[in-house]
């Protein structure tokens, strides 16, 4: 897209800028601020931790020796006993309610562990999930998409394996090349995201060595705060969302959206 907008390509993208939530970029950040962000958020006690830093040397993607493999163990087993994309929240089944036969299909279910027929509860975040089937499923809502009757089957909400091959370990050199380019970006995060620790996105944005603008800061919706934020040069801004997780509008709508209006009005946060 890129590109094509310098080249004036048609059709011409008017490209201004670009805005990320909770970003996996790079795995050596993210795998490593994971076991300090489990501790931070006290899933991991100070003993452990100390073992990890020991052992691992700062290094938790790939274990150099077997006391680094078995604290990491450790760490990971702690870590599935709460659900990583919110600390805060209910471990719970992620399901739609019809089984399934095909063993192929199957694999594809977002828990490989659960069945389709069973329901998350209540209180579950997950029963959102659920409910999204008999919506998506209903007349009146396909009739409302304007799909018209016998074109698509059943709608399932699953996650399928991407058709591609991983060959870009690292998406920081594109970041680097967009900003010092001269498009804005705002980065952010959901404070209690353990896939992608907020830990791990200021960490790689700081490595872009770029010099800060306004400092560290909360930015408020109605008189509260509603995460924090710093701004850095070349119109990079980084945002936290308090209570978010992965992904921060999914869990705090009204301040994502605030978040993201001010900044595409080019207004402070």
């Amino acid at each position: 897209m890129l590109q094509g907008t310098e080249k004036r390509e048609q059709p011409l993208i008017n490209l201004k800028g670009y805005l990320i939530g909770n970003p996996i970029t790079d795995p050596k950040f993210e795998k490593n601020f994971q076991v300090q962000g489990a501790h931070g958020f006290g899933i991991i006690s100070d003993q452990i931790y100390e073992a990890a830093m020991k052992n691992c040397k700062g290094n938790y993607v790939k274990p150099a020796n077997q006391l680094c493999a078995e604290v990491l163990e450790t760490i990971d087993n702690l870590i599935s006993e709460i659900t990583d994309a919110h600390v805060l929240y209910k471990k719970c089944v992620v399901a739609t309610p019809k089984p399934i036969d095909d063993a192929v299909r199957r694999k594809f279910l977002l828990e490989e562990s659960i069945e389709r027929n069973e329901a998350p509860g209540l209180d579950c975040f997950t029963y959102g999930y659920y409910l999204a089937y008999f919506w998506m499923n209903n007349r009146m809502t396909r009739d409302a998409l304007g799909i018209k009757g016998g074109t698509v089957g059943e709608w399932v909400r699953c996650k399928k394996e991407l058709p591609y091959t991983q060959d870009m370990p690292s998406s920081i050199p594109y970041h680097l090349n967009l900003t010092t380019r001269g498009y804005r970006a705002l980065v952010y995060s959901g404070d209690h995201d353990l896939q992608v620790p907020q830990l791990s996105t200021q960490a790689w944005i700081r490595s872009l060595n770029f010099s800060i603008g306004d400092d560290w800061r909360a930015w408020h919706l109605d008189g509260q705060a509603a995460g924090f934020t710093i701004t850095y040069a070349n119109n990079l801004t980084f945002a936290t969302v308090k209570g978010g997780g992965h992904t921060a509008p999914e869990y705090q709508p009204e301040e994502c959206f605030a978040m993201a209006q001010r900044w595409l009005d080019n207004k402070p946060l």
